[in-house]
């Protein structure tokens, strides 16, 4: 029995036993690799920030503040409604006028013409207090410690970003460099069209609908670096062409499994 026959004789997949989805994303090459990078370097600013930010807190906890002299020389309200304060500050190495937000009671209780002190947490340089004739304001939504919350949620987002968008840019860089693609032989598992509707406000666009169409293939000789069943996006017309059981010749990226060309074997 030739290797030809052989192949013919081994089992098909069941069509229901096909996952559709993968971590190969099919894109091309040079896509990849652009895309992955630039998700990768935000990932990895959203990581150091949130290092540095935490760092920062964890230092100002135990840290003396900085006490900057001042004096109130305006009056307002922000956007939401809440009152402002506008300070000249009398120190070098800080801004000469700031804005911040206060309480109705701080509000009330300092004029204009007011002498104050802000304090400043020394590693983050964000005003947290204000000081006048003994009595010491709050300003709200800061701390001398800052927000470990925004801190978390900082690293929190970057580790969950940084994973992905790394291998797909990886990907993409061993698919440009090696310059190669797989040549495969493969029988027809499973073809499936799958309908994405995008509906519009009412009135104003119709709704379109797009359909994606994919084919699953099982390897005649699959090896430790490739699974036995490979998914891809195809054409409409290369839909319509196909039939399960029928064998194909495949012509493929080795790393993110980009399709460049499929056609039925005799």
């Amino acid at each position: 029995m030739s290797d030809e026959d052989a192949l013919q004789k081994q089992p098909l997949m069941e069509a229901e036993a096909v996952s559709w989805w993968s971590w190969r994303s099919g894109m091309r090459p040079g896509r990849a690799f652009v895309f992955g990078g630039l998700l990768s370097f935000m990932a990895l600013f959203l990581l150091a920030n949130g290092v540095t930010t935490l760092v920062a807190d964890i230092l100002d906890n135990s840290a003396i503040p900085v006490r900057v002299p001042g004096v109130v020389t305006g009056r307002g309200k922000d956007v939401l409604g809440a009152p402002q304060l506008t300070l000249r500050l009398e120190q070098t190495g800080f801004p000469a006028t700031i804005t911040l937000v206060v309480a109705p009671a701080t509000a009330t209780a300092l004029v204009n013409g007011s002498a104050v002190i802000v304090d400043y947490a020394p590693h983050r340089r964000i005003a947290y207090a204000l000081e006048s004739r003994g009595q010491r304001y709050l300003l709200p939504g800061t701390s001398a410690t800052g927000d470990l919350w925004q801190s978390l949620s900082l690293l929190l987002s970057g580790l969950l970003l940084l994973p992905y968008p790394s291998l797909l840019s990886f990907w993409g860089w061993r698919d440009l460099r090696g310059g190669q693609t797989c040549r495969r032989t493969a029988r027809v598992v499973a073809l499936r069209a799958a309908r994405q509707t995008t509906t519009r406000a009412p009135g104003l666009v119709p709704r379109t609908t797009h359909i994606w169409h994919g084919v699953a293939l099982q390897m005649d000789d699959p090896s430790a670096n490739t699974p036995e069943i490979l998914t891809f996006g195809i054409s409409q017309e290369q839909h319509a062409q196909l039939k399960r059981g029928e064998r194909v010749e495949v012509r493929y990226t080795p790393h993110l499994h980009r399709l460049y060309a499929l056609k039925p074997l005799p």
